[in-house]
């Protein structure tokens, strides 16, 4: 199996036709389908499996796995999708407001790539992530949402960007005080003042209900954002930039449509105050090797030397960052620092790699720590 044939099984997945480089031996499936699955693209790499010439397809028991952990995939969607709209009507009758970010809000973009394929059912789901703000103005919002967390009893663990709450359905949620953050102190107050701004629309999902949604161009840096941060701080894999290319392509759509929605000019402006002009031009080469996208379809110009890197590192880490063997180097071991201290100065010393091509957020990266740990245990969010 090369890379460039599971590329091609993803350009084939979003209805593009195409063949593999060669026949694939049972060994060479096997790996692709192991590829996809580190890769979290399980459900999107069959569809385009399925969309390959006949004689192009797996051998039956591959095939066979593969139709068995897509059906699993699309249970799990289900069920994701209710605990999205049971977590709405939840919160909306306790007084907050709710945008689901990413995950389930993306099968919007999936389901309107295809004519007549819900491709969003087929994606791997994982846990809701739901921002949410109390409907009545006032002076300490995020104050009255942890209180609420703490009185219902549901709160598991806080942290500076969300709270984990008890599950709903079996499905794990994180209900967001602010969508994202930066590590560097003036690009986040950037990023937190442009989404004080944020237009919302409200969309149904899966054919199930309606949920709010950050409208397409406010998806697109937060969805980069969402990337950068993955990179920076775990790892990232393909699902993300799956992710971000039906995204991308929901926008061109739109663009021309609509006139409220931003140009591609501001959202460059925005992206590069934002300080990730740099990883958008790595992002921007990822999803022409993955996709085989034009270039007028870009938000701007590819950078094949951030690009490859990125890949690399996509490719090394997958989904998460589980597979990065690297990690194990810098694991973490009892001693006399403290577990949580250990845990810092491992995620730095990963994060060096990353120091010459994004310098700001890995050089602020340990103040943002510091900052997010005193806010957290002294509680000041309540002033």
């Amino acid at each position: 199996m090369t890379i460039k044939d599971f590329f091609l099984i993803l350009q084939s997945a979003i209805g593009e036709n195409v063949r593999l480089t060669h026949s694939l031996s049972h060994e060479e499936w096997e790996e692709m389908l192991d590829f996809a699955k580190k890769q979290a693209l399980l459900g999107l790499a069959f569809e385009g499996v399925k969309k390959l010439p006949k004689e192009q397809w797996p051998q039956g028991n591959i095939v066979l796995k593969w139709t068995m952990a897509t059906e699993q995939i699309k249970r799990l969607n289900l069920r994701t999708t209710n605990a999205c709209l049971r977590l709405n009507d939840i919160l909306s009758k306790e007084g907050f407001d709710t945008c689901i970010l990413k995950g389930q809000a993306n099968h919007v973009y999936y389901d309107s790539l295809i004519d007549g394929v819900s491709l969003g059912m087929q994606r791997v789901c994982g846990d809701v992530d739901a921002w949410i703000w109390p409907k009545e103005k006032m002076q300490h919002p995020v104050k009255n949402i942890i209180d609420y967390c703490q009185r219902k009893n549901i709160l598991l663990s806080l942290c500076h960007l969300h709270a984990e709450v008890k599950p709903i359905g079996g499905v794990p949620i994180e209900i967001h005080f602010r969508p994202s953050f930066l590590n560097t102190p003036w690009r986040n107050r950037y990023f937190q003042k442009l989404f004080q701004s944020t237009k919302f629309e409200d969309v149904e999902i899966d054919k199930c209900g309606l949920v709010k949604k950050l409208r397409v161009d406010y998806d697109l840096i937060f969805q980069m954002n969402h990337i950068y941060r993955h990179l920076l701080d775990e790892g990232v894999g393909m699902r993300q930039v799956f992710d971000f290319y039906v995204l991308l392509k929901e926008y061109n759509k739109e663009q021309s449509e609509r006139l409220e929605l931003m140009n591609k000019s501001e959202l460059i402006k925005h992206i590069r105050a934002c300080g990730m002009k740099r990883f958008a031009s790595a992002l921007m080469l990822v999803l022409q090797e993955m996709f085989d996208i034009s270039n007028d379809e870009l938000l701007c110009n590819a950078s094949k030397k951030h690009g490859t890197f990125l890949l690399n590192e996509m490719m090394t880490a997958g989904n998460f960052g589980h597979n990065d063997e690297r990690m194990k180097a810098l694991e973490v071991k009892k001693g006399r620092l403290s577990y949580q201290l250990q845990k810092a100065q491992r995620r730095f010393k990963r994060n060096l790699r990353f120091l010459t091509s994004y310098p700001e957020e890995v050089i602020c990266e340990p103040f943002a720590r510091v900052y997010h740990f005193v806010w957290r245990k002294f509680g000041l969010y309540r002033y």
